[in-house]
């Protein structure tokens, strides 16, 4: 395995892994070493999925028939709070916007468009200085899962990474969606 095929299994294994972070690893990961590599994940029970399109890739469990021996789970899932998984169905729903209506390859979200979409889904009754401060921990960790990043020398103007499609589904976007409208009912109700 050459370096940058070593290079692309390390990035892999850190979490997330955008065609930005390393241009040489990833064009090795997909032109000539993506076998190689699915291979050496598979060993260990993990699966590379690698969305070329949209420029990431990322590690999951092997999901194996009941016929199957699995082997123990690498990667743990991992389970997000309210507010966190309201902020990446309101992001997810906002990438589907913003693909619909531009043709521009980032999707570009403010933080007062962000603390304005949270705020109809939390308790009026909670003290606004607490909310906001729940706000940007919900933001900070966001970012810290990848799917959000700050632009760089553009305070308050964030990109939406591509890579919140895979993690949330359609399915998994209905179901919160219905939901969120429950809730949004009984606290505003």
């Amino acid at each position: 395995m050459n370096i940058n095929a070593r290079r692309a299994v390390v990035m892999l294994l850190k979490g997330l892994f955008y065609k930005s972070d390393d241009e040489k690893a990833w064009n090795e990961l997909i032109e000539n070493s993506f076998g190689i590599i699915k291979d050496y994940f598979e060993v260990i029970g993990l699966e590379a999925v690698i969305d070329e399109s949209e420029g990431y890739a990322y590690l999951q469990n092997i999901v194996y028939d009941e016929d199957e021996e699995a082997v123990p789970k690498l990667i743990r899932n991992r389970e997000l709070s309210y507010k966190v998984s309201l902020l990446c169905v309101l992001l997810r729903k906002r990438m589907v916007d913003f693909d619909m209506q531009s043709d521009d390859a980032k999707a570009i979200i403010t933080l007062d468009d962000m603390k304005e979409m949270m705020l109809l889904f939390m308790d009026r009754k909670t003290d606004e200085v607490k909310m906001v401060k729940e706000i940007h921990s919900s933001i900070k960790k966001v970012q810290e899962l990848g799917f959000l990043r700050a632009m760089k020398n553009q305070e308050g103007l964030y990109e939406i990474k591509r890579s919140i499609k895979a993690f949330v589904d359609a399915q998994w976007l209905d179901e919160f969606s219905q939901r969120l409208q429950e809730y949004k009912e009984v606290v505003n109700g």
